[in-house]
């Protein structure tokens, strides 16, 4: 286990942090984010070749974030007496009442925040087209017949056991059902949020694969 050195006390001792960081670089929060991070050049099915590379890539982001924070506990702490503070950031900081400073890695936090704001905007475009019908949304979701659609959203089903609250399990969170509630009332709530857990769980890939010049093609 590390330690630091402080004028006028023994050691400063590190605590072991948790998994925070290594959640990060799982699929599921991956999923959505935008190539660029890890980009080789390669586009399209091409960047199949690139998973080696990409993987070195994401190991060694992974090793330079470290734990994302760290405790220090400062030995022979009194909580009863008044703290010494550390001048961190140019701020006054105090240890907490067992002695421990909790330092963030910024860095991380800022990362972190990065990787939720390109998801959501994926997330948000997504949701945004398939609210607009049930046609739209189900074939969004990659779904052949309007059947898949309700096991997914529809009332008391549980899209295959993904949908847990059994408060959202009871409405339906079809587009048409959602646009018949009222606004400012608890089922549509419910149903808003459901509707919204149900897409993020599939995060579907969106991508034209239909270019102008095909739509616009006489047989």
């Amino acid at each position: 286990m590390a330690t630091f050195k402080v004028t006028g006390e023994s050691k400063v001792r590190t605590i072991k942090s948790g998994k925070t960081v290594d959640s990060l670089f799982t699929g599921d929060k991956l999923q959505g984010t935008k190539w660029s991070h890890v980009s080789t050049g390669r586009t399209g099915w091409n960047t199949i070749m690139d998973a080696p590379i990409i993987e070195e890539h994401i190991k060694t982001e992974r090793r330079n974030m470290g734990d994302g924070y760290m405790r220090l506990a400062i030995p022979n702490f009194d909580a009863t007496k008044d703290a010494k503070p550390v001048n961190i950031g140019g701020r006054l900081m105090f240890p907490d009442k067992n002695g421990v400073f909790t330092i963030i890695d910024e860095a991380v936090v800022n990362k972190m925040a990065a990787m939720e704001e390109e998801k959501r905007e994926y997330l948000e475009k997504i949701i945004e087209k398939c609210s607009l019908s049930d046609e739209i949304c189900q074939l969004v979701l990659g779904m052949d017949n309007r059947t898949e659609l309700i096991k997914a959203l529809g009332k008391d089903q549980n899209d295959g056991g993904l949908i847990t609250d059994p408060f959202l399990v009871e409405v339906s969170a079809l587009p048409s059902s959602i646009e018949t509630y009222d606004p400012t009332g608890i089922t549509y709530s419910r149903a808003i949020q459901r509707f919204k857990q149900t897409i993020k769980n599939r995060l579907p890939i969106l991508q034209n694969l239909t270019p102008s010049s095909t739509q616009n093609q006489e047989a």
